[in-house]
């Protein structure tokens, strides 16, 4: 288990679910000062020397690329902080066995549009056939929701997966962090609330 900051808090939960549950586990935890860091005095109390602590202000760093360097069969990797951390996190589990890595994130930008860089395209709604136009500027949740669509959401940046929804035909650009890599190659859902069409595609989505 790996935190950095305040992403300690639901690492913690999870660590102490582990031990109680007598599991094989570690904990990393990343912060810039003993001081500032959550919980420190009571994780070490409860999970001794299988807590890591990595202060700034001491000069310790976890080094993540040596921690993580030979993919262990049946571990799972679970970790929260930092969008840097969790994103060198996903480099440095690349090789890993397909969803060894879990995260959870505060935040995402990977859906954040930046009209000057996209493309307009539609989408067509199997049930019904009405094709709507998704422009360089709206995301498919807000082209649907214009369109009078009845569509689920909740947090609107790609973590949570309430908007997702099936997609029948054409290449999705997933921009979420709900879907695993094989999901996303299997093309078959996605978040309305972030991804988009591919250059030159039509999705056909079941709504």
């Amino acid at each position: 288990m790996i935190a950095g900051g305040i992403g300690i808090t639901p690492i913690a939960a999870m660590a102490r679910r582990a031990k109680a549950l007598g599991l094989d586990y570690e904990v990393h935890y990343s912060g810039r000062s003993r001081a500032r860091m959550a919980f420190v005095d009571e994780l070490a109390a409860l999970h001794g020397e299988r807590l890591h602590v990595y202060a700034k202000e001491e000069g310790l760093r976890c080094d993540l690329a040596a921690l993580l360097a030979t993919p262990r069969e049946g571990t799972q990797v679970y970790a929260c902080g930092p969008a840097r951390m969790l994103d060198a996190l996903e480099a440095c589990c690349a090789a890993w066995p397909e969803d060894s890595l879990r995260v959870e994130h505060f935040e995402s930008k990977l859906g954040t549009l930046d009209p000057s860089k996209e493309h307009a395209f539609e989408i067509e709604l199997k049930d019904s056939g009405i094709v709507v136009s998704v422009p360089a500027d709206r995301t498919v949740l807000d082209a649907l929701r214009a369109a009078n669509i009845d569509a689920q959401s909740d947090c609107e940046e790609g973590l949570c997966g309430s908007c997702e929804v099936r997609v029948l035909a054409g290449k999705v650009d997933h921009r979420d962090v709900v879907l695993t890599r094989s999901e996303r190659e299997a093309n078959g859902r996605m978040m309305t609330c972030c991804s988009r069409a591919c250059a030159g595609e039509r999705l056909v989505l079941e709504l």
